[in-house]
């Protein structure tokens, strides 16, 4: 028998062999939530000194800019005042109580409304918001376009343009231009 005849044979009994080990089949295990990796972020816009200062946030929506600029309307967390971090979003305008017997799902007056066009977003803020100064309008743009652009790089970052409207009825325009890295 010629060696390469032989080490086909051998390698094929030993794959028989190691099929047939008794070892039962089993179905899928559950061993816990799916793997995960690093959680995702997005640039929130506050302030530091009158200037905007751009600071990794983690959001489950990291791509999306309505779930930015929610988390942005929360206001600095306490790390983030602790860094002399101020917004200036009139939060104290937030809603206290809920006129809605759904505690889930908040008044479409009580959302951040959201339409794209494929470089342009357009943001009309919830009534808690208030009317918003320039400073303001500036970390909701920077906010929402950095989201925008997270899962979107086939866009340049330099053509996508953010409308916001606040609920005063102000409109305020800008792009990516005017916002810090981070």
């Amino acid at each position: 028998m010629k060696p390469a005849h032989a080490t086909a044979l051998l390698v094929a009994a030993s794959a028989l062999l190691l099929s047939a080990c008794d070892i039962p089949a089993t179905g899928v295990v559950e061993a816990g939530g799916p793997a995960s990796g690093i959680p995702p972020t997005v640039p929130i816009y506050l302030i530091r000194d009158g200037a905007l200062v751009a600071v990794p946030r983690t959001i489950s929506d990291a791509g999306e800019p309505v779930t930015a600029v929610e988390s942005l309307l929360k206001g600095p967390t306490p790390q983030e005042r602790r860094k002399h971090l101020t917004t200036d979003l009139a939060l104290h305008l937030l809603p206290t109580t809920r006129p809605t017997p759904s505690p889930t799902e908040p008044l479409p007056e009580e959302t951040v409304r959201l339409t794209t066009q494929t470089d342009r977003i357009y943001l009309e803020l919830p009534r808690y918001a208030g009317k918003m100064t320039s400073l303001a309008a500036n970390q909701v743009i920077c906010t929402a376009a950095r989201a925008y652009l997270l899962t979107r790089p086939d866009l340049d970052s330099t053509t996508v343009t953010v409308t916001v409207t606040d609920a005063a009825g102000g409109t305020f325009e800008g792009d990516v231009e005017r916002c810090p890295e981070l």
